[in-house]
């Protein structure tokens, strides 16, 4: 299993470059479908500039054919079918808790295991949150997301067995510190890394690398 833990994207030339040698192809000839449901529900007054630019970053390095594939709209076949034809799955961020209920609500969480044998699979933000181990400390979905653990009804995924702060220290995430991740992800059984939008993670079959330089490293180290 190929997977690519990411804040924003291809924000790197680095990173675009470390996605096309996991995938194998040069990146003028990666195909790459790209999943776009979890900023749906943010609300209308708040600014998504940062999707455009997101976007726009895979059509800055991605040369092959760019496809959306809407778990709304589509049949599970029609899903699977459209991703089987692809080199690489990209899942972008957005509203919290939205993918883990969306994922198993349309079945694509069994679709994107069958895809993960042979696929790369890139999440950023939420969209890479979802891929790895569940967060279960109360203080960090308290204090991060003002919601109470229980009441979060669909876990992550667990692909791979680390997971991600997205965002680390930018300038409208910097009340969530090092100072702040040390006391609230102190207990947590497995590594979080605090990844910035210029760093990714990669596993790649079982090995774990880093771009953009090393991450701070919360709760258990591996």
């Amino acid at each position: 299993m190929k997977f690519v833990l990411a804040s924003q994207g291809f924000t790197t030339d680095e990173i675009a470059e470390k996605v096309s040698k996991l995938v194998g192809k040069s990146l003028s000839n990666i195909n790459i479908s790209i999943i776009n449901e979890a900023y749906i529900v943010i609300p209308g007054n708040k600014d998504k500039r940062w999707l455009i630019q997101e976007l726009g970053n895979i059509e800055k390095y991605i040369g092959g054919t760019i496809d959306f594939v809407n778990l709304r709209a589509y049949t599970k076949e029609e899903v699977r079918k459209r991703l089987l034809n692809t080199d690489m799955i990209y899942i972008v961020g957005g509203k919290q808790f939205i993918l883990p209920n969306l994922f198993k609500e349309t079945g694509f969480d069994e679709i994107l295991k069958e895809c993960s044998k042979d696929k790369v699979i890139m999440g950023t933000s939420a969209g890479a949150t979802v891929l790895g181990k569940q967060i279960e400390s109360v203080k960090y979905w308290e204090e991060r997301y003002q919601v109470e653990k229980e009441k979060i009804k669909d876990k992550t995924l667990g692909f791979v067995d680390f997971n991600i702060v997205p965002h680390y220290m930018r300038e409208d995430h910097k009340k969530w510190n090092k100072e702040f991740l040390e006391e609230v992800l102190r207990d947590n059984p497995f590594p979080v890394y605090a990844v910035k939008d210029n760093q990714a993670v990669i596993y790649d079959e079982g090995k774990i690398d880093f771009v953009g330089g090393n991450p701070e490293c919360f709760g258990k180290d591996m």
